[in-house]
């Protein structure tokens, strides 16, 4: 397949070549609009076309790039992808949220299962893209702890200045963790957070614009709750429309996600506007923290 064309900075090669010595994972970190994904991309492509087999980990819950909002995505590659966006997923772990912040230990937790299943896979690069979230002790401890749990072999970094430098600070002269310093990638466009909200919501239609209701009942699933069995879910059935839940598997991955439509009390059944099909493999259904709107 002919290769991609993305537009790099001329450092970028050097890098490449630098992790291609050493593969393993590669983390990528800066700020919101440094060119993340465009690295992530580049990366892949060059990965792919020098016969390293190569996976693709969407970090971003709320600007995710191939995965649906509210999950982590990761995707193995047989080819340069010609884009991102239209990559799709082999494995998702759902949050549940559009972002980390009240969420940095489910966060970190399901993006360490997506790298191992990865490398289990076979992946000799693992190219993990993050949210942009770095500043102050949030920042850092999501990214730092992320960090200290995946152990990236190469972290690439894009900053403008030194705005992920209290991450990056105890990270410094690691055994066998390369940090390669970029700047931002040129001809990356800020996005108001009027714009963040209309991709998400875009997102969110793409992925559930034409799915049926479907019923599943709860003696063939466990519902999972932060704050179930304290309210049941007779008590809360109507308060949940709206919701998106993740239809997980027996490995706690998900299957896909739906929008919570409903319960039937007498027959112990779940509503749900879905795009999955076959609900044989699910075992739980586990209540996330956004809400869509699904009146006319």
């Amino acid at each position: 397949m002919e290769a991609p064309e993305i537009h790099c900075h001329e450092m970028w090669p050097g890098v490449f070549e630098e992790i291609a010595v050493a593969p393993g994972c590669v983390f990528l970190l800066g700020a919101p609009d440094t060119g993340k994904s465009t690295m992530a991309h580049f990366l892949c492509a060059q990965s792919v076309q020098q016969g390293l087999s190569t996976a693709y980990i969407d970090g971003d819950l709320g600007q995710s790039v191939c995965s649906p909002p509210t999950t982590l995505g990761m995707t193995l590659l047989t080819e340069p992808p010609r884009t991102m966006e239209t990559l799709g997923w082999d494995s998702l772990y759902f949050i549940g949220a559009a972002s980390p912040a009240n969420h940095l230990l489910a966060t970190a937790a399901g993006m360490q299962r997506l790298v191992c299943k990865a490398l289990k896979a076979g992946a000799r690069i693992v190219v993990v893209d993050t949210s942009g979230l770095v500043a102050g002790e949030l920042g850092f401890a999501l990214k730092f702890y992320k960090i200290e749990i995946l152990n990236p072999r190469h972290i690439v970094v894009l900053q403008r200045a030194d705005e992920v430098e209290h991450i990056l600070t105890p990270l410094q002269g690691r055994k066998e963790m390369k940090i390669h310093r970029l700047a931002p990638s040129q001809g990356v466009r800020e996005r108001s957070p009027e714009a963040r909200r209309a991709y998400r919501q875009r997102r969110f239609e793409e992925y559930f614009t034409g799915s049926p209701l479907r019923r599943i009942s709860l003696d063939a699933v466990r519902l999972i709750s932060p704050d179930l069995p304290h309210l049941t879910v007779e008590d809360r059935g109507e308060k949940l429309k709206g919701t998106v839940i993740g239809l997980n598997d027996e490995e706690y991955f998900a299957k896909g996600l739906g929008i919570w439509a409903g319960f039937d009390p007498k027959r112990n059944e779940v509503s749900v506007t879905t795009p999955v099909g076959d609900f044989s493999g699910v075992r739980y259904l586990h209540l996330g923290h956004e809400t869509i709107d699904t009146s006319p």
